[in-house]
């Protein structure tokens, strides 16, 4: 049975799939899985086992955000923020039976991150900087955390990325993506890049897409859309094109 980094994704969140760890080649041992959930769940279970030619894409949404994390002589990092679709955080609330509204404890933040982001290790978490032509993948990440914003569950975490800034720009991209395009990955049309501790940083960015890095996906039978976009079986990843300096 071959799983792909975005089926992991989810099925995780129905709590089968802890524990079991896949190839970094993305494929998967044939496994017998039981949900013992609910029959949303179970229907959710069909769904990401079933080849992936047999439902369209994409399935989740997310609406992401970048917070520039700067210190005296450099850029620390950025926190990614993800703010998911009203499906995907029912399926949070049902299986980590986290509240609506309200803050999370502490142990439902961990669970949550256990058991439906940690597996994203194995695929750089979706997120990677392109840096002096060179794309490098996320290894590790730090600070996790949940919480429901509006009514949508919200992932907030840090990724440790320095670079030393000097009077001349230094250009960076961040990209947020999902290769296998069952996660549609867009960043918020309000203030999709913020920072921290950015007195004397002069600071440029560009949301655009990547039209080198091609997407191709099935995009019969969605589950969902977003307002707008039309899915035609080939897209490209956005990314945050950056230019810092500090004069």
């Amino acid at each position: 049975m071959e799983i792909s980094q975005s089926t992991f994704f989810i099925t995780s969140s129905c709590g089968i799939l802890e524990g079991v760890k896949p190839r970094r080649d993305g494929q998967h041992p044939d496994t017998k899985l039981l949900c013992r959930r609910t029959a949303f769940a179970t229907a959710v279970l069909l769904l990401v086992l079933l080849p992936a030619p047999v439902f369209g894409h994409p399935h989740v949404f997310i609406d992401a955000r970048v917070q520039l994390e700067f210190n005296d002589t450099h850029l620390k990092g950025f926190w990614a923020e993800w703010e998911f679709d009203r499906l995907f955080t029912s399926m949070i609330v049902l299986d980590f039976r986290v509240p609506r509204e309200g803050e999370f404890s502490r142990e439902q933040i961990r669970a949550i991150e256990q058991g439906a982001f940690s597996n994203l290790q194995y695929y750089d978490y979706f997120v990677f900087v392109v840096h002096d032509g060179k794309r490098i993948p996320t290894r590790q990440v730090e600070g996790f955390t949940a919480f429901m914003r509006n009514g949508r569950i919200v992932y907030r975490f840090f990724v440790p990325y320095e670079v030393e800034l000097s009077s001349e720009y230094e250009s960076l991209r961040i990209q947020m993506y999902d290769h296998t395009f069952f996660t549609d990955i867009a960043f918020h049309e309000t203030s999709p890049v913020q920072s921290t501790n950015d007195a004397g940083v002069e600071k440029r960015f560009e949301i655009r897409r990547d039209r080198n890095r091609r997407i191709e996906f099935d995009p019969t039978d969605t589950t969902g859309a977003r307002e707008d976009v039309q899915y035609s079986g080939v897209t490209y990843p956005y990314e945050v094109q950056l230019q810092l300096r500090r004069p």
